[in-house]
């Protein structure tokens, strides 16, 4: 009771309304993946996270670092001769036969679409040589970016040993290949149509099933093998927000990566925001410290560090 008469009597009305839509904030949901992690890219702050650094089979969001390296390194009107390799890779594909022709722009589509191994091996052996030459270059790029617990042993993410990777990682991938915009426009396409060089046409639905289910998903990857269970790297973005959700080890990756992004959009609500200005009178931020949960304090920490920035990411 006295706690309240504080809060009313420290309070204008339009502040105490924001700070009880703040208190009754959502709890971080239930999750089945064995890791994963939710970023705020927008505000640049992880909401919420768990084992986001374990090593974890990362399956087909592996072919984000073939895409990049694709991208950095050839021309999308390069012409590419399938290879017999290329022809017998297997398992998620789209049919690529030995001796055909193949612009790389039509075969990075087929990656990040449909998420096709043949045209993942095809396009590393352009690019690197042979595989084990692209291998060196993804690992090399890894090392890079900073992604300290990722290993590559393949360019497509099928099952071998030393490849693993970690959500933090895959995030860091992801805001990386989400810079490049042919990669972007790619990610958030909801169907391919590739064109061989003799005219052969294959069709193709995106893996990603959560470019018809969240509201703004624009990407990025998904990926499945037994061992790695159900994986996505997924992307959205409402009203300014951006947020992104990696999801390892899930027995159903759209359901966590879909509930994670929905709890992202629920916090660094309005009402948040306009709690900000009350840290800076001691009394005020005392009260707040008193009234909240400590997740909810350390968003306002956050936010209130980016005001004194140059420019706040909501203005």
């Amino acid at each position: 009771m006295l706690l309240l008469l504080i809060l009313a009597l420290a309070f204008p009305p339009t502040m105490q309304r924001a700070l009880d839509e703040v208190s009754e904030g959502p709890p971080v949901p239930t999750v089945s993946a064995e890791s994963w992690l939710l970023y705020d890219d927008t505000f640049d702050f992880e909401i919420a996270s768990h084992r986001a650094t374990a090593p974890a089979s990362i399956a087909s969001t592996t072919k984000m670092m073939t895409a990049l390296l694709v991208v950095d390194h050839a021309e999308m009107d390069e012409v590419v001769t399938i290879s017999r390799r290329a022809e017998a890779t297997g398992h998620k594909q789209i049919y690529l036969r030995a001796g055909e022709e193949w612009t790389v722009g039509e075969l990075l589509e087929a990656v990040m679409v449909v998420s096709a191994n043949d045209a993942a091996v095809a396009l590393a052996e352009h690019v690197g040589g042979d595989v084990a030459g692209f291998v060196e270059l993804m690992n090399d790029e890894a090392a890079a970016l900073g992604l300290t617990g990722t290993s590559f042993a393949n360019p497509h993410g099928l099952e071998a040993r030393g490849h693993h990777g970690s959500a933090a990682d895959l995030l860091a991938l992801a805001r990386t290949v989400m810079s490049r915009p042919e990669l972007a426009r790619l990610a958030a396409q909801p169907t391919g149509e590739m064109i061989s060089q003799d005219g052969r046409v294959v069709d193709g639905e995106s893996t990603n099933e959560l470019l018809d289910i969240v509201d703004g998903a624009f990407g990025v990857k998904t990926g499945w093998t037994t061992r790695a269970g159900d994986v996505i790297v997924a992307g959205a973005e409402r009203d300014g927000r951006r947020l992104y959700a990696v999801v390892l080890g899930s027995r159903d990756a759209n359901r966590d990566a879909t509930a994670l992004l929905e709890h992202g959009f629920a916090v660094f609500t309005p009402a948040e925001r306009r709690l900000v200005p009350l840290m800076e009178d001691p009394d005020d931020a005392e009260v707040l410290r008193s009234s909240l949960p400590a997740a909810t304090l350390a968003r306002l920490a956050h936010l209130r560090g980016l005001a004194k920035r140059e420019e706040a990411p909501w203005e």
